[in-house]
């Protein structure tokens, strides 16, 4: 998931709810919102690996508790810079 997917609040107020980035639309649901954060994690985003180590830490987007995993991406994410 782009920034501009996440924080794209200027553009939702225009009515717009497509990222201006990838133009992929906005889904509300969590299934949707894993794949796209897992194939940014498989492109080696450190961002989304960053943000799939918080699904895991807080068992959100239908991902169980894992705070082991949570923590490896955390690591991972921070070997790439975040």
């Amino acid at each position: 998931v782009c920034n501009g997917c996440a924080f794209n609040f200027e553009a939702i107020k225009r009515g717009m709810r497509d990222c201006p980035f990838c133009r992929t639309p906005r889904q509300n649901d969590g299934d949707h919102a894993q794949v796209l954060v897992k194939k940014r994690v498989a492109a080696g985003d450190p961002q989304a690996i960053f943000f799939l180590g918080n699904l895991h830490d807080h068992g959100r987007f239908g991902l169980e508790k894992d705070v082991t995993r949570a923590i490896e991406l955390y690591e991972r994410a921070a070997e790439l810079g975040v």
